[in-house]
């Protein structure tokens, strides 16, 4: 009974992502209208998508590297603590200097010996009962619980979550609490 392992992914729930791509195609104003639910930052910016991901391609591995941790980045880390343990879980961009970045950004963020993650966008092939993914992406929740996994959502404007971003890790413990004590979780 229980959970055996979570999934937490980076960009958008440990790491700044969105910030940083809107600041550097000066569009940060963005971030305050954003449309609650909705993910598609070129459209949300009125751009191209291979102009949006295309400067980000140029700036390299720095773009992912520099990210700066949301300030719950930590504090997230120790809760999912609590309940199991965990592992980054990634997707990255087209490009492989996004692969270099993340890990760079892995390693400054926890240490220059961390290798506990993965980085690829089928996350659901990690799906199975007793492990959970916590990740900001609608799409990705769904597929993992298609899979066999648990998941849960967490809240950004961009997501199905939108109106629960004032306590975010108020509510992952809450659905972490939930999922420990659901059988069919083991």
């Amino acid at each position: 009974m229980g959970v055996n392992r979570i999934f937490v992914d980076m960009d958008g729930v440990l790491s700044d992502f969105v910030s940083a791509a809107l600041q550097l195609h000066g569009r940060l104003d963005a971030l305050e209208g954003w449309p609650p639910g909705v993910w598609d930052m070129p459209r949300v910016v009125g751009m191209s998508s291979a102009d949006f991901w295309g400067r980000i391609a140029r700036r390299g591995e720095d773009f992912w590297a520099k990210l700066r941790p949301y300030p719950w980045a930590d504090e997230l880390i120790r809760l999912v603590q609590e309940f199991a343990p965990f592992t980054i879980l990634s997707s990255p961009s087209n490009q492989p200097s996004c692969l270099s970045g993340k890990m760079v950004w892995l390693q400054k963020q926890f240490s220059p010996a961390f290798r506990d993650f993965l980085i690829g966008p089928p996350k659901y092939l990690c799906a199975k009962p007793g492990v959970v993914l916590i990740d900001d992406s609608d799409d990705n929740i769904a597929r993992f619980r298609q899979h066999g996994g648990e998941a849960i959502l967490f809240p950004q404007p961009w997501n199905a979550n939108h109106a629960l971003t004032s306590d975010r890790l108020a509510y992952v413990r809450e659905q972490l609490e939930r999922l420990s004590c659901n059988p069919s979780v083991s």
